[in-house]
């Protein structure tokens, strides 16, 4: 967990740079934007969360202060209000986003995005790097940019760009691009290698049961152009992967944790969903993994979904470079309905774990396919 998966609403933005929440606890926040739309820092020193340290972050070129957090808030058509649909957590790199329910609210928080390559070495796993700096452009095309650069100690920087046009009701969009960059030759984890030492991003959501739960559903596009759907169950093995090796997609492909209608936990959290635009450098197959963790307790990131870099090799070389871009679209839960009725669809029973891919009894997941 990297930090606390509550919603915080904002009534109004105070004028003069400084806004006051009603968080116990917190530091006054810094708006360090307020033009059209606000960006607010926090140092959120009460969220224990988010352990990293704070970031010195630019706005427009000037220095603005040190924060963990950069929220984004959309203003009311009559300007009495602001909500609240972006937050980057620059000092590890998650964003989590959500949607505009009406033009003055919108849905609870829910799956983060993970903003960065990671990696395994035989040493362990490398999931988010440190990070040194974050600047904040305004204004173009882009509307709001978010320039996250950091390191993996001395073997690697990485760099992520994330872009946030306006919202519209319904949909939240942004553009995020990974750059990782080797300083010195990374041999990885021999014994992972094509199942989980090479993560180009991921999403961090939760699955509890079927009741209480942020994401209870993956959905996908294979390279073929097949659509996949798989319900996520009780039965589910826990501290386990999802699959017993990747699912290969492809660029131009995608693939998305669904939030469907009835949780009690965070009703209204968002689908999150990442389409493959582009790769730099990454040759050859990538496919979706996941891992569901043992914890039920909701306020953790249980469930964890990424794309692996399948033919990675077994040593990357000091000075190479990745790229990856991929578009994220926030919506709101979907009614998730019986496989069976789904009409015109292959349904295909599976029930996954590490190394075991088996016919499912009832009460397990289930997976349908369709050609788009």
């Amino acid at each position: 967990m990297f930090w606390l998966r509550s919603r915080v609403v904002v009534a109004a933005l105070a004028i003069g740079g400084v806004l006051f929440t009603t968080r116990e606890g917190r530091a006054a926040d810094t708006i360090i934007y307020n033009d059209g739309f606000t960006v607010v820092g926090k140092l959120d020193a009460g969220d224990p969360g988010v352990p990293q340290d704070p970031v010195p972050t630019s706005c427009d070129g000037v220095f603005k202060g040190n924060f963990r957090l950069l929220e984004t808030y959309e203003k009311y058509p009559d300007l009495s209000g602001s909500t609240e649909t972006l937050v980057n957590t620059v000092a590890n790199t998650y964003i989590r986003p959500t949607y505009l329910i009406t033009d003055t609210s919108g849905g609870d928080w829910g799956t983060s995005v993970v903003g960065t390559f990671s990696y395994r070495t035989a040493a362990g796993p490398q999931l988010i790097p440190k990070v040194a700096t974050a600047n904040v452009t305004t204004g173009g095309a882009d509307r709001l940019r978010f320039d996250v650069d950091g390191s993996f100690g001395t073997t690697a920087t990485s760099h992520s760009t994330c872009t946030y046009p306006k919202p519209s009701i319904g949909s939240t969009v942004i553009t995020l691009t990974t750059r990782f960059q080797t300083q010195e030759d990374i041999t990885l984890d021999s014994s992972l290698r094509g199942k989980d030492a090479f993560r180009l991003m991921g999403l961090s959501s939760s699955f509890l049961n079927g009741l209480q739960y942020d994401a209870n559903a993956i959905r996908w596009k294979d390279p073929g152009g097949t659509e996949h759907f798989m319900p996520l169950s009780d039965a589910m093995p826990r501290d386990a992967q999802l699959f017993s090796s990747p699912i290969e997609i492809a660029t131009g492909g995608y693939f998305e944790l669904v939030k469907g209608t009835g949780s009690s936990w965070n009703p209204t959290s968002s689908s999150v969903r990442v389409d493959v635009v582009s790769l730099s450098g990454i040759t050859g197959r990538i496919g979706i993994q996941g891992w569901l963790a043992k914890s039920t307790d909701p306020n953790d990131d249980s469930l964890t979904l990424w794309p692996e870099w399948i033919d990675a090799p077994a040593t990357i070389p000091s000075g190479t470079t990745y790229e990856a871009t991929f578009t994220v679209t926030a919506t709101p839960p979907e009614a998730i309905p019986e496989p069976a009725t789904l009409a015109g669809t292959l349904l295909l029973l599976v029930c996954s774990a590490p190394g075991v891919m088996r016919r499912c009894r009832s009460g397990s997941s289930r997976a349908t396919t369709r050609k788009s």
